[in-house]
């Protein structure tokens, strides 16, 4: 089967659905597909990374940098791009792909070049159709309404009221034309696949497909206790200091624990914390990542907005580490409370603090967790889960006229 990959971003671009398309691409090329991949990025050329082609060009409105918040990140707008467009559409009339997959809003231009007997599936990694910020936060709390005329005073600064506004209007006139022309939608999450029913898809094009991870190499080892310096167990986070991932509030919880209960690893972008206990290590990757994880005693996600569904716990889980997460969005598909580690109110350090407590507490509880936790990961396993895609692909295809 050929599959042609269309995505808002491509590593080494940083973020989850860009790390999910690098991995959905190198394992459906080492399961013998034929893989391209097409990224909003600089430059025209294109070439083979891993035994995938992958080809990465602006879009027509990234080259009005000023108005986008990071340059550096001119994210694809909410329907067709023509630049994007016509250079998709003359790939897909090179590489003939049988299934065109696309992650992002780049699913708008994805539908307009390809070709009509060619079925589109599209993976829904966050809010996107539903919110024109993507995660569906407004203020502190979860938007329950979803887009509309209250967008406009919808608080926070990462977006201002105009182009707020704009992205609002575009996702209205859009979406319902994207949910026709779609042959399948996948959804990461249960959450995520319940509030875009909820702004309009036909819920019987709706599945839910986990995101998923490679396990350690040497599962085994990752069974063992954790791997930290002499001193108190240790508590990791991973992610960046935004506010919405909850950082801060982890921080708090730590502040109420005992004094040298437990020492708290921070990884990720954000500003140094000076606090004893308290260690930043940076933004980290690959082995150094996963050296942190088998150090950990405990892991941490504290996400105040309803995560869609965080790589972070099943990295957590493949390596056998109990999480303490908020009990939100797409976290308690992955986290079995009192099984694999606890759920919490998002936004309460008392309560993150209090069931953080006994894990650090008991070492025993947090080895039984851990191994429930581990034995869990191994459903959203790449050999787990890539299969559950390919299936969706054959099925697209027999409805398309089996190309």
């Amino acid at each position: 089967m050929r599959v042609l990959l269309v995505a808002d971003f491509y590593p080494p671009a940083p973020g989850g659905l860009e790390a999910h398309v690098q991995r959905l691409a190198g394992a459906l090329a080492a399961r013998g597909h034929g893989v391209a991949v097409a990224a909003v990025g600089e430059g025209s050329g294109g070439g083979a990374v891993d035994g995938v082609q992958l080809e990465r060009w602006p879009t027509s409105l990234g080259r009005l940098r000023p108005l986008y918040r990071q340059a550096s990140r001119p994210f694809h707008p909410p329907w067709p791009d023509p630049a994007f467009v016509r250079r998709l559409r003359s790939l897909v009339g090179r590489f003939r792909p049988d299934v065109v997959h696309a992650h992002g809003w780049c699913a708008f231009s994805a539908l307009a070049a390809r070709q009509p007997d060619i079925p589109l599936v599209v993976t829904l990694h966050d809010y996107g159709l539903r919110c024109p910020k993507k995660t569906l936060l407004r203020g502190g709390q979860e938007c329950a309404a979803g887009r509309g005329l209250h967008c406009l005073t919808c608080p926070g600064d990462d977006q201002g009221v105009a182009k707020r506004a704009a992205l609002g209007a575009a996702l209205a006139a859009t979406t319902g034309r994207l949910g026709r022309g779609v042959a399948r939608f996948l959804a990461v999450s249960e959450h995520v696949a319940d509030r875009h029913v909820e702004a309009g898809l036909d819920r019987s094009l709706v599945q839910v497909v986990p995101n998923f991870l490679d396990l350690p190499d040497d599962v085994a080892a990752a069974d063992q206790p954790p791997t930290a310096d002499d001193g108190p167990p240790n508590v990791l986070y991973v992610g960046p200091a935004t506010a919405h991932k909850g950082r801060a509030v982890l921080l708090e919880a730590h502040r109420r624990l005992p004094a040298g209960l437990a020492r708290l690893v921070l990884v990720g972008d954000g500003g140094a914390v000076d606090r004893e206990g308290v260690r930043c290590a940076g933004r980290l990757e690959g082995a150094a990542l996963w050296d942190r994880y088998r150090a950990a005693s405990v892991v941490a996600v504290p996400s105040v907005w309803p995560e869609p569904c965080p790589t972070v716990a099943l990295e957590a889980m493949g390596w056998a580490r109990p999480v303490v997460a908020s009990r939100v969005g797409g976290l308690p598909d992955l986290v079995a409370d009192g099984e694999t580690g606890f759920l919490v109110p998002p936004g309460d350090p008392g309560a993150l603090a209090g069931a953080l407590r006994p894990l650090l507490e008991d070492g025993r509880l947090r080895r039984a967790l851990g191994r429930a936790a581990l034995a869990r990961a191994r459903s959203f396993s790449t050999a787990a889960v890539v299969p559950r895609i390919e299936a969706v692909y054959h099925e697209v295809l027999a409805g398309a006229g089996g190309r």
